[in-house]
């Protein structure tokens, strides 16, 4: 049996509760585009796909696993995949962002907070840079969202628990 999206998004979210930066199952089994799905009709389909994108965020900067690896870096060999059609590709994923932020910012704000906060971390740490063959201009104008949300330079702290509750999932193993 084929699984769904949403079965195939709960089985790499599996330990959730713990937060986004534990390491998920990205077994391919449970690959999707899921940045495609960012603006679905479908609720349950719309948000597993953003928590997909904020766990493959969280993973990327605990350093815990690194989902989305450059187009150089695989043409290299410096990462080996099995499964050449199942890669994230982080340009996908920070394009269907930009271009629903206002949407997800309504819907799910505290989400939206965690992916931005994420990104904020990842480019000052980890620097999108490492993605060459990007068009740089798709991160002139995430740097422009990033920036105009008013969370850059600061150490913003959402509710763990909070954006649990907003998508209707059990609360964390913590408390916040």
């Amino acid at each position: 049996m084929t699984k769904t999206l949403v079965d195939k998004a709960k089985s790499i979210l599996t330990g959730l509760e713990i937060g986004f930066d534990t390491a998920k199952n990205w077994n391919e089994d449970n690959y999707d585009d899921y940045y495609q799905y960012f603006s679905h009709p479908d609720f349950e389909v719309r948000k597993y796909s953003l928590l997909v994108f904020a766990a493959g965020l969280g993973n990327w900067l605990s350093s815990s696993c690194f989902i989305f690896p450059p187009i150089e870096e695989l043409e290299s060999g410096k990462y080996l995949y099995l499964h050449q059609d199942k890669i994230y590709h982080f340009e996908c994923y920070v394009k269907s962002f930009v271009d629903n932020r206002e949407v997800i910012k309504q819907e799910f704000p505290l989400l939206y907070t965690a992916i931005v906060c994420y990104l904020i971390d990842l480019d000052n740490e980890k620097r999108f840079d490492i993605f060459k063959s990007v068009d740089k201009q798709l991160f002139i104008v995430l740097r422009k969202v990033l920036g105009d949300s008013e969370l850059e330079g600061k150490r913003y702290r959402y509710s763990y628990n909070g954006l649990l509750r907003e998508v209707g999932l059990p609360k964390a193993f913590f408390k916040d």
